[in-house]
């Protein structure tokens, strides 16, 4: 058997198995250990440190909870810019603070979600809020609705390429 940091000898038939089931056993009573000598070091403390230990944990919690809402806020505009929603004028009424844990962690999953749901209410990036064409052209020959539908494109005007193709259907 070699002995213990050295590499095994050639043919040894070492059940490597064996031996990690071993130490996950060691692991997990060591766990338990530990979690028993916490409980003891934690009944032995005097009222003060009690309560100091108490507010200490409370004050990592808070900061967790802070850094998790600023973590979300970015996340949540980063989630937003991706999918070209623009928020610029409701970001103020949107509370990311639903989407952080008690333990501080950010729920992506919850942001994608509504921003999904906003990518449906709210106008894309670049949208006119009139709806003219104010492309530039010489006012004498409207272009045609195909040719603005490819310049939108072309631009990634989202919104304008389904209000120009909605604006087709209906002509038809």
């Amino acid at each position: 058997m070699p002995q213990q940091g050295q590499p095994p000898a050639q043919g040894d038939t070492t059940d490597w198995k064996a031996h990690a089931r071993e130490w996950e056993k060691r692991a997990k009573a060591n766990a338990k250990a530990a979690e028993e000598l916490e409980k003891l070091r934690r009944q032995n403390l005097s009222e003060q440190d009690k309560a100091v230990e108490e507010a200490e944990v409370r004050g990592r919690t808070a900061a967790a909870k802070d850094y998790g809402t600023k973590l979300a806020q970015a996340r949540f505009e980063a989630a937003a810019a991706q999918a070209g929603v623009n928020l610029a004028e409701v970001a103020e009424f949107i509370s990311v603070a639903q989407f952080v844990g008690e333990d501080g962690e950010v729920d992506d999953k919850a942001i994608k979600a509504a921003v999904a749901k906003f990518a449906k209410l709210a106008p894309a990036k670049g949208a006119g809020r009139s709806g003219g064409d104010f492309s530039g052209g010489s006012g004498d020959q409207p272009t045609s609705i195909d040719k603005q539908i490819e310049e939108a494109q072309k631009r990634r005007d989202f919104a304008t390429v389904i209000r120009l193709k909605r604006q087709k259907a209906a002509q038809t």
